[in-house]
């Protein structure tokens, strides 16, 4: 099983996807946490790009792509394979939102994207603009990327949000204290667990 952890910059999601797999596993699943972009070349290429004044969205689409795609069929798939529950920290939502909004071609990024599967869940970490750049307004210099604006952000907060009205994502209020959101996000995980056979739903309860 897949599971996505999306949110804007800010919103928390790194803390949240971190927390859920430390418990999936006290919990005795088997679980592991992994994110994008990777720690391969292109991953690498693309975080010092996110660091650069170079503004060709279309670019960082198709480099995002294509690390994705190397992601998921080098590490997330054979995962699955071996039934382990993988939390991804960002996945394909996250390129559709920030380089759908910035290139303005939301289909073309969701083509350049169709080589790997949807998420078997996607939960959206929702915080205003506000909120996350307050959040992340301690960071050095150099570590600020590019998306860390206003009105970037915005845009990528309506796409998704729009996505979670067409039922892509679940939300949660990411404004609410660290535990609160956990447990939301917890009590999502565990209902798809039991809906996929990968737990009992008498075990599920207990929880």
């Amino acid at each position: 099983m897949l599971i996505a952890i999306e949110g804007i910059d800010g919103a928390g999601k790194t803390t949240q996807a971190k927390r859920l797999v430390r418990w999936l596993k006290s919990e005795g699943v088997n679980a592991c946490y992994t994110s994008e972009p990777t720690n391969s070349a292109l991953g690498r290429l693309i975080k010092k790009k996110l660091r650069s004044k170079d503004l060709d969205h279309r670019l960082d689409a198709l480099l995002f792509a294509a690390d994705r795609l190397e992601h998921y069929y080098g590490c997330i798939e054979p995962r699955i394979r071996k039934r382990q529950v993988v939390v991804s920290d960002r996945y394909v939502y996250s390129s559709i939102a920030y380089q759908g909004a910035l290139t303005g071609d939301v289909d073309w990024v969701r083509a350049i994207n169709k080589w790997v599967p949807a998420p078997d869940v996607a939960i959206y970490v929702d915080v205003s603009p506000e909120v996350g750049l307050a959040r992340l307004s301690s960071r050095k210099i150099s570590e600020k990327t590019k998306y860390e604006r206003m009105e970037t952000l915005s845009r990528v907060r309506e796409l998704y949000l729009k996505m979670c009205s067409e039922g892509l994502l679940i939300i949660v209020d990411g404004e609410r204290s660290i535990e609160e959101v956990q447990g939301n996000i917890r009590r999502i995980t565990m209902d798809a667990l039991v809906r996929a056979g990968l737990l009992e739903a008498d075990t599920a309860g207990r929880r």
